[in-house]
């Protein structure tokens, strides 16, 4: 009985688990907050994806650091390569779509429908190739055209994760379409989920990229 009573201090006590996982999740929730305030310039949003992604994985994963610290640190550290990055993305994704609204116009039959299909199927891919892409930049020290060439790469080779991750993103935009004020409150939780597909992926990549970049700086010094 006394032990049972000393467990349940433990649990509930200042550092025991019950409070260590209430900590969790309302950092999981401040992170959730800071991406929508590092995206609220549009253009951003790429680099405030990277900056949650690192902050998520070292602070949350890893009990390293805090959340504020560590996401503004990778924000001003990714904020060029996440701008081109995502201007890149919406400038793809934008004329899929705008290929899709002309042939929906001006062209009927099988060949206008196949078109379409193929056009709505990279957009697909372009949306799938930025769940790789940001988190990528947030941990690896890369161009934006490795970043690009690797994210695609990522996409078909990893498909099992790919096709999770596309689940994730759109029970995320449909809860928020259902109930926009659940914007608030799906975007921690939403990225928490995927951080579990994505580092499985990306640590397996590690020693790859670290090859890479040695093997650039040989042939820089030669």
């Amino acid at each position: 009985m006394v032990k049972k009573e000393k467990s349940e201090r433990n649990v509930f006590g200042f550092g025991g688990s019950f409070v260590a996982s209430c900590d969790k999740v309302f950092d999981i929730m401040a992170l959730g907050f800071l991406w929508i305030l590092g995206s609220l310039p549009i253009i951003t949003i790429g680099v405030s994806s990277a900056a949650l992604y690192h902050a998520m994985i070292k602070c949350i994963k890893h009990n390293d650091g805090y959340i504020s610290k560590e996401y503004f640190r990778s924000f001003l550290m990714n904020l060029r390569q996440g701008v081109i990055l995502w201007v890149l993305t919406v400038a793809a994704t934008l004329a899929m779509h705008l290929n899709i609204g002309i042939l929906m116009k001006e062209t009927d039959g099988y060949v206008g429908l196949f078109f379409i299909c193929v056009y709505a199927l990279v957009s697909v891919y372009i949306l799938a190739m930025a769940c790789y892409m940001f988190p990528a930049l947030s941990r690896y020290e890369m161009s934006c055209g490795w970043l690009v060439k690797i994210s695609i790469y990522m996409v078909v080779r990893y498909i099992g994760t790919t096709l999770a991750l596309l689940l994730v993103v759109v029970c995320m935009g449909g809860i928020i379409w259902k109930f926009p004020m659940a914007m608030f409150f799906v975007p921690g939780p939403a990225a928490f989920i995927m951080s579990d597909f994505l580092e499985r992926v990306l640590k397996k990549h590690e020693p790859e990229i670290q090859d890479l970049k040695e093997g650039g700086e040989e042939e820089t010094g030669e």
